[in-house]
């Protein structure tokens, strides 16, 4: 079960602020990579050694085809891209590869991996704030 705590939240979309309150998930914990490296090789004949290896190369390989301007698919976990945006420009001309800036790497999970949402149950937390 994943825990959470109530928020409120100003809703000034009305002609009058009212206050909702929203569930807000709490975070239990992080994973790294050496923890996933520990469980991969207690699943296949791969070293810990050999899949931190192999996840340096995948991290490496995604930055570098974001930087080409691919994106990267991986089946069962998602697909990274790019966004990228400029100012407005009155002309196409004027509209040159300056103005253009990369925004932030998008992630948009597999079907597979968005299916753990139906898996996740919720229990209310005893504490006041979540973090």
């Amino acid at each position: 079960m994943q825990s959470y705590v109530v928020r409120p939240k100003v809703d000034k979309s009305g002609a009058e602020e009212k206050t909702r309150y929203y569930g807000v998930p709490i975070i239990s914990g992080q994973v790294d990579e050496e923890l996933l490296a520990t469980e991969i090789c207690h699943r296949s004949s791969l070293t810990e050694a050999d899949v931190l290896a192999s996840i340096h190369s995948l991290k490496e390989l995604i930055r570098q085809h974001l930087k080409n301007g691919d994106s990267v698919k991986l089946k069962g976990i998602g697909t990274f891209s790019v966004s990228a945006s400029s100012e407005g420009c009155e002309t196409p001309e004027e509209c040159t590869p300056s103005k253009v800036k990369a925004q932030r790497v998008c992630f948009r999970a597999d079907n597979y991996l968005r299916g753990v949402l139906e898996d996740i149950k919720y229990v209310k937390s005893g504490r006041e704030k979540g973090g």
